[in-house]
């Protein structure tokens, strides 16, 4: 099998200068650290170059593409900041709305494959629901239970008379009024839980562990075991979680897990032809409305092949 030898870590490094350069707001000191960066490396060049030419190939953000009519990607994601404080299922087309003035019980949602779905509670909290994930949504007098399976983005109305809670494999994440993510997603040790705090605080408890997660950070929850980290990148305090807006991005991240996130988010299939393929670190940012468009600039950056053998269907193997 051949493949391109690339550095996982200069690979996530490439893929967030070539975002960075994308902002108006770059600056003569930014360019200096990455011509210092760059020096000597025509390696690192390369991977720039590949990464600037993914992001023009992903045009703009799902969402905004349907609202900004036409308007660069960059400052269209920038505008999402005030429809989002407004309520982020507004940008999402049709929503669900739970229970209207009932408090609904035990209420199941299921997300299609391929259908990111928006959800209004009755308590005037919001959830977005990935494709292929479900939730369970609890209402009761003194607390909001909501039980998940796959990945959701909860919005919080405050209510410190009922907490609100998110159930996901034995893993509790608790707030009052703030805004985070919540993935189950299989690894090669088993099934991790994540969480992102995008506002506020949450409470993540595992099996007798718990530990509070500030805006700006994560917390990964592995056989009951929360650790909590930077999330990896800073601006995402105050926004929303990328595959919510129609991007898919990743730091570091295996191919399998790659393959796994873009078919719950767009619904295509995707088989890797050999498992060494899968353990491949890639990092970049792909929007998920063309997912062929995104396997073919993975495949195209790490020397692998990609074969499309019927609508939705394809294979990636090594060049």
């Amino acid at each position: 099998m051949s493949t391109r030898n690339v550095n996982p870590r200069d690979d996530r490094e490439a893929a967030l200068w070539a975002d960075a350069r994308r902002d108006a707001a770059w600056s003569d000191q930014q360019q200096a650290a990455l011509e210092q960066w760059l020096e000597g490396r025509p390696d690192r060049q390369d991977l720039l170059r590949r990464h600037e030419a993914l992001l023009d190939d992903a045009a703009v953000i799902w969402a905004t593409q349907r609202m900004a009519r036409g308007k660069p990607a960059r400052r269209a994601r920038l505008a999402l900041a005030p429809i989002v404080g407004a309520g982020f299922a507004a940008v999402a087309g049709a929503v669900v709305v739970l229970g209207g003035g009932l408090v609904p019980r035990g209420e199941l949602i299921e997300g299609s494959r391929g259908v990111p779905r928006p959800i209004a509670l009755a308590d005037g909290s919001q959830v977005r629901l990935n494709g292929q994930s479900q939730v369970r949504v609890e209402l009761r007098e003194h607390e909001r239970r909501l039980r998940l399976k796959g990945e959701g983005f909860f919005e919080v109305a405050p209510d410190k008379s009922r907490p609100f809670s998110v159930e996901v494999d034995g893993v509790r994440v608790t707030a009052v009024g703030t805004r985070f993510n919540v993935d189950q997603r299989q690894t090669a040790a088993g099934t991790a839980v994540e969480v992102e705090v995008f506002e506020g605080i949450v409470r993540v408890a595992g099996k007798g562990t718990a530990v509070h997660v500030h805006a700006g950070e994560q917390a990964r929850v592995l056989d009951g075991v929360v650790q909590r980290m930077a999330i990896a990148r800073p601006e995402l305090e105050t926004d929303v979680p990328p595959w919510a807006k129609g991007w898919l991005e990743f730091n570091e991240a295996t191919l399998a897990s790659v393959v796994q996130d873009l078919e719950r988010a767009t619904g295509v299939e995707v088989r890797l032809a050999d498992p060494s393929v899968g353990r491949v670190l890639v990092s970049g940012r792909f929007a998920y409305d063309d997912p062929e468009n995104a396997l073919a600039a993975i495949a195209r950056l790490h020397g692998f092949k990609l074969t499309r053998q019927k609508a939705d269907q394809y294979v990636i193997s090594g060049g």
